[in-house]
């Protein structure tokens, strides 16, 4: 449980740094580039040997894409929408990978953990009945909540097919990979790295690792259909409350009704 709880705060800590830079002018693809090299290099120093297989390369890869992407996406939805509605919607992806842990892996939820998870998902859905979006915005946050479940599955699907001993070495192939891709999109942008951008880039980059890192030993010790949704719920509630207290960003009665809500859902998930 420790790991989970160090992923939640990791990712917490991740959303809150990209808020306060968004509160700063900045390059935003060399922030990007100096956030994957600090990731590719804390990555690095874990490998215990210079060895890839097939299957750590690929999906390595196809990590790094969706690290990028995704990481795009909430920063442009924390600018446009707020600290609190983004890490709603990037955390409803989390049926993402419990729908595939469920009809690939066979990991089947107890009725409490069924009924955690349907209370979950009404709470959330009660958050956006009362979100005021127009249809660009909605779309925004519905492509980061697909992107965000898929980069969570990427976790599980290593986790299952790929070796546990080089999950150092998959991190940084994912890493280096966003790194790379962040470099060509500030090249094509004419972009450039000063002090700022690396300063961002470690505050970022640290917790950024450590959340892929501790959520991927969260799924070698509890099951999917318990990591997935409090590690969800929670960063959702601990990112909501320091947006309200860092930022200034209203909680009204319908989110406090929200929290309440993921709270009981969060111990059904655990029983």
């Amino acid at each position: 449980m420790i790991f989970l709880v160090l992923a939640i705060l990791s990712s917490t800590t991740v959303s809150i740094s990209l808020r306060f830079s968004n509160t700063q002018r900045h390059s935003l693809y060399g922030k990007f580039f100096c956030n994957y090299i600090v990731c590719a290099f804390l990555s690095l120093f874990f490998v215990q040997t210079i060895y890839y297989e097939k299957i750590t390369l690929t999906l390595g890869l196809l990590n790094g894409f969706l690290l990028i992407s995704g990481l795009f996406l909430m920063q442009l939805s924390m600018k446009l929408n707020g600290v609190a509605l983004t890490s709603l919607y990037g955390r409803l992806g989390v049926f993402v990978p419990l729908m595939f842990s469920m009809l690939v892996f066979n990991e089947m939820p107890t009725w409490l953990q069924l009924f955690g998870m349907f209370l979950s998902f009404i709470s959330m859905c009660l958050f956006f009945y009362q979100s005021k979006i127009n249809f660009k915005l909605g779309f925004i946050l519905l492509l980061f909540t697909l992107i965000s479940g898929l980069g969570d599955t990427m976790n599980k699907i290593y986790q299952f097919y790929g070796e546990v001993d080089l999950a150092s070495e998959y991190f940084f192939i994912s890493f280096l990979a966003a790194a790379i891709f962040s470099f060509i999109l500030m090249l094509v942008k004419k972009q450039n790295i000063t002090r700022k951008e690396w300063l961002y880039g470690f505050m970022i980059g640290i917790p950024n690792y450590f959340s892929s890192y501790f959520l991927l030993m969260s799924l070698n010790h509890l099951p999917s259909i318990v990591v997935y949704p409090t590690y969800s719920m929670a960063t959702i509630v601990t990112i909501s409350l320091c947006g309200y207290f860092f930022f200034k960003e209203i909680i009204n009665k319908e989110m406090i009704m929200t929290f309440v809500l993921i709270m009981i859902s969060i111990g059904l998930l655990n029983i």
